[in-house]
């Protein structure tokens, strides 16, 4: 008699344990998460990720910044890390998608923004020797570039000879750090197959950690100020409490 229900035993606990295996196993989906849950010290945040979804009515760009309009935008935390440290170099040619690597390595920066009819009439008054150099450097005013050159050799490269005379009358947008940049330049876009891979410092005078924001630094600066531009969520100092659980 026993021998009879031995097989329904079997087919029984196969089928309890497969149904307790899909139950466990994390649900495999293609779509965007529904809630996302950050752990840091000062206390979890669940960030409500389908609610942001509809609030910004499914315009992923609107907080996953560079990806334009990928409908699979990539988590903040594949391009922001925790610490920009040697393993994160050594690391996130592998574990980033392609196309994301013209986000940071692009072609360079134009300076389509400055204006040099404008400096003639409103800042040098029609004297060039407000930033050109003085005669005894250079009898008549020529462009900057004909001197110094991208590498530098014997004089200080283009960006720092600019940089230094710009400084001069615009020590504010100085002042600004990274954020001072767009007000004279402007990122040059290139596909990610022809962009030339080069080291932050080839260009930027500053760290990559503060060119590009740690993942605590990203999260508190895109959300708090899309928050605090549409008047709702919690945003500000003494707002910790809204996000964070202890």
């Amino acid at each position: 008699m026993q021998n009879r229900y031995l097989p329904i035993a079997i087919v029984t606990g196969i089928l309890f344990l497969a149904a307790l295996g899909g139950y466990l196993a994390p649900a495999s989906s293609e779509g965007p998460p529904v809630r996302v849950l950050l752990e840091n010290k000062g206390g979890k945040v669940i960030l409500n990720h389908a609610q942001h979804i509809e609030d910004q009515s499914g315009q992923c760009a609107d907080c996953h910044h560079t990806t334009g309009e990928d409908p699979n935008p990539p988590a903040c935390s594949t391009c922001h890390v925790a610490k920009f440290d040697k393993a994160f170099a050594a690391g996130h040619q592998k574990t980033m998608d392609e196309k994301l690597c013209a986000s940071c390595h692009h072609a360079g920066a134009t300076i389509a923004k400055f204006n040099h009819d404008e400096h003639v009439d409103n800042y040098a008054d029609g004297d060039c020797r407000s930033c050109h150099h003085s005669e005894d450097i250079e009898p008549e005013p020529q462009a900057c570039s004909n001197c110094h050159s991208d590498g530098g050799d014997s004089l200080p490269s283009l960006r720092d000879a600019a940089h230094a005379r710009c400084a001069d009358c615009h020590d504010d947008m100085f002042k600004e750090g990274t954020t001072g940049c767009t007000r004279c330049h402007e990122r040059k876009p290139e596909p990610a197959a022809k962009a030339e891979y080069r080291a932050c410092a080839d260009c930027h005078t500053v760290p990559a950690d503060q060119l590009i924001p740690t993942t605590m630094a990203a999260y508190h600066g895109q959300c708090m100020s899309c928050h605090e531009e549409n008047g709702s969520g919690p945003f500000g100092d003494d707002a910790c409490g809204q996000c964070h659980m202890k």
